[in-house]
This record gives C-alpha cells, structure tokens and sequence, in this order.
C-alpha cells in the first residue's frame, strides 16, 4: 500500500486489520478506519482491496497461453480471446474499477434502484489514495448471499431434525436436477420430497409449501433466538424519472438505511436478477460477476453489490438483440430465436457438421439467457435426444459478444437461485424490461 500510494500507513489510516475479510485471485480485503482528512470529520470504516504484486505476470503467462490455443485449434474464435484479454487486464487496473463503481452507482440512480433497493459502495479517494493496486471503499455491513443461503438451508435443516445441512443439499441438489430434467424454470424451490416429519406439508400441499417450510424453519429459530424472518422490501422496484442525466450520486438518507428485523431470500433473488436485466438491457454497463460471494444482504434487507473489476458493456445494437431474444425467449418462439441467433452472428454445428436445427439453438439460448433445461430435446425432423449429450457433441464455430456476455450472466444468475433451490425463469424476470429497452431504442 505504501509503495502504491507513495504514503505512511500511519497518515492514511486510524486502524488496519491486517487480517483479510476476504480474498480472491486477484486481490485481498481488509477492513481499516480511514484517518479525517479535515477538522470536524469522523474516521470512517472502509475496505481496502489490494492487488497481490505476482498477479499482473501471472495472468499474462495465461491469457497468452489461451490466446496461442485458440489460435491453433479455435482461430474463428479469436475475438472472444481477445475481449476475454481486454476485460481481465482492466480487472488488473483498480482506477478503472473506482470509475466503473461511480458509473455503475450513477446509472442505477437513474433508473431508480440505488439507494431504494441496492446499495453499490462510495470510492473513497479524497486524498489520492486510490491507484491500479489499491481501491478504498465505505464499508457496507451484511451478510454475504452465499452466507445468507447457508444459513437458510441451515434452519431448514434443524427444522427437519437434521444437525447440519449436508443431507438436506444432497436432496435439494437431487431435486433440482430432477426439476431441470422437467423443463427448469421457475418452479417450487426444491423443498419437495425432501423428507421429515416437518417436510410432509411439502409433500402433501405441492410447491407453494415450500415457502411454509421456510417460514416454520425461520419461526423456530426465533424461538431459540435467532431473529430471521420473511419482510417486503419498502421501496418500489422502479422510480418514475424524468429521464434527464444525473449528474451527483445521491448519498444514503437516514430512511434509506432504517433498519427492519427480517431478510426476504426470495425477493433478494429477484431484486439481484431484476437490477442485473436493467444493466444488461437498459445501461449497458453491468457487473459481470455477481456471484453469491460479490453480494451482501444488508441490514435492511436492500442488497450490497460489490466488485465492479469485472464490467461487461453492450453497445445499444446488442442491447437492443439481447431484448428481442428474452421476448422471443418468453413466448417459447423457437423459430424467432433461431432466427435472431443466426442472423447476429452465432453458428454452431452438430457432430456430423451441419448447422445446428432451431430446436437446438432455441435450447442453447434458453441456457444462455432464460432457464437451466436438461428435459429431452425433440428435433425439428422429429428425433428425441438427450440434452447433454446433445451439449456434447455440438461445437461452436462463432459465438459472438453479445451472446458471450449475456450468457456468461445468465449463467451466474441462474446458478446463484439455484444454489438458493429458487430456479428461475430470466426470460419471464426479464421481459418487461425487454419491451422497456425495444420502445427506448
């Protein structure tokens, strides 16, 4: 940090837990209270991500080795290599990471969700000390989503009389594929056939139990004094803006932060998919990593998003392509998906080497942006095949960037509900703000 920002420890902060609160391939978090930089202000709680020195070398040796590859054996695919370069290397350099928090807060200001239902985290770099190898945020206090997962399951696990919940996620683990193997969507949470004195509600009353279960879990943990229970979000999904650019982040108010005594998992998940389409298909600009790990569940109830090293951007052609494939994609139009596949660039074939039917590039953009469906695929000349090995045998030729974006947050999006045994349907979640981003265009 000294190196980097070319300042004593000492005058920059009051406090720093050398201990990290998290780590991950590329840097380390550690907690700190920054040192008042005029008279009158208070030392403030931040985090202070920083950069291991060897990482920069190696990711080089990496990307290098994948561009040497894909040149070899996937030269089509160069592109893909090339953006893949590109996105990693800004991951590198944590000013851009201060620019994209402040541009990712703005834009999501203007579109009425931050600081109502998201809270994306303040640069602090009043005294330039922020550089490509140390980024200083406000602290946000929460749990993280995969935690806060955990300690859901867990619940549910004792109320069935289970210590821990290792057995319970073999069974939803079993469940889910089981419900992916139907069609995926979204569908009951997973909770059925789980077995248990307590989970033969589930099995009698069918899918809408499954919340009754968690809602016995969470009371029976109130008994033994662990607060966690079901609220409503108190703000709109959406704020009416008059559309003019907003020039200053609007700073968290002492309603905003006002804290209530229960945590909605469920509409937690649907807040993260709902703010994520917005970026996608409205901003442009989006976090293209947000797993469980990147999400705090706040006090309040409002989610932290954190990590904004890696940024995915769609120029408005691909938003616009991206929007017609969810609505496509939400009438279950097989013939239209292809169709928008094929003509912006995605090509893929089938073992012998023809082009791949509309049954199966319907199939692959569902993975891509809609739902997670391992159920048998019927052909278009009628023939039944399984899905995987279909997944398999097929290779493809070109995958163009819009398709390797959105899939890529697709696939985050539906793996952090299914984690959660919440399977959604992103074309459904979506679709309003599809129509919203076509009529905008």
């Amino acid at each position: 940090i000294e190196q980097s920002t070319g300042k004593q420890m000492d005058d920059i902060f009051v406090s720093f837990d050398e201990k990290p609160i998290g780590a991950a391939s590329i840097a380390q978090a550690h907690r700190a209270t920054l040192r008042p930089t005029r008279d009158g202000q208070a030392p403030e709680e931040v985090i202070v991500k920083v950069q291991y020195p060897e990482v920069s070398e190696l990711f080089e040796a990496d990307l290098s080795n994948l561009e040497v590859a894909t040149r070899l054996f996937a030269p089509e695919n160069m592109e893909v290599a090339k953006a893949l370069r590109k996105r990693h290397e800004n991951e590198l350099d944590f000013t851009l990471e201060a620019k994209n928090l402040r541009e990712c807060t703005r834009d999501m200001q203007q579109h009425g969700v931050e600081p109502s239902l998201v809270r994306i985290p303040r640069v602090r770099n009043e005294t330039g000390i922020c550089t490509e190898n140390v980024l200083v945020m406000e602290y946000l206090e929460g749990t993280s989503l995969s935690d806060a997962i955990q300690l859901e399951q867990d619940r549910v696990a004792r109320a069935l009389g289970k210590e821990d919940a290792s057995e319970l996620k073999a069974a939803l683990t079993k469940r889910m594929r089981e419900h992916f193997e139907k069609g995926g969507g979204a569908g009951s949470g997973g909770m059925m056939g789980i077995g248990g004195k307590a989970a033969k509600m589930v099995n009698v009353l069918g899918p809408a139990a499954s919340g009754l279960l968690r809602t016995y879990a969470a009371a029976r943990d109130r008994v033994e004094n662990v607060v966690i229970s079901f609220g409503k979000l108190g703000a709109k999904v959406r704020a009416q803006l008059s559309g003019n650019k907003q020039l200053d982040l609007i700073e968290d108010t002492p309603t905003a932060t006002k804290k209530r005594s229960s945590v909605n998992l469920g509409r937690a998940l649907k807040t993260l998919v709902h703010v994520h389409g917005i970026q996608l298909m409205l901003s442009g600009v989006y976090n293209a990593d947000p797993h469980g790990g990147n999400v705090l569940v706040l006090p309040d109830g409002r989610l932290g998003l954190l990590d904004y090293g890696m940024v995915g951007r769609l120029p408005p052609e691909e938003r616009e392509t991206v929007a017609k494939t969810i609505l496509a994609l939400s009438k279950k139009d097989k013939a239209e998906t292809a169709r928008i596949y094929r003509e912006n660039g995605y090509r893929a074939t089938s073992a012998n080497g023809d082009d791949i039917d509309d049954s199966t590039l319907h199939r692959f953009a569902s993975f891509h942006l809609d739902r997670i469906d391992l159920s048998p695929l019927t052909l278009d000349n009628g023939d039944k095949v399984d899905t995987l090995e279909l997944l398999r045998s097929t290779r493809e030729r070109v995958v163009p960037s819009w398709v390797e974006e959105g899939r890529r947050l697709g696939g985050l999006l539906q793996g952090v509900s299914a984690q959660a045994a919440r399977p959604i349907s992103l074309a459904k979640e979506w679709k309003p703000i599809a129509k919203e981003a076509l009529r905008k265009k």
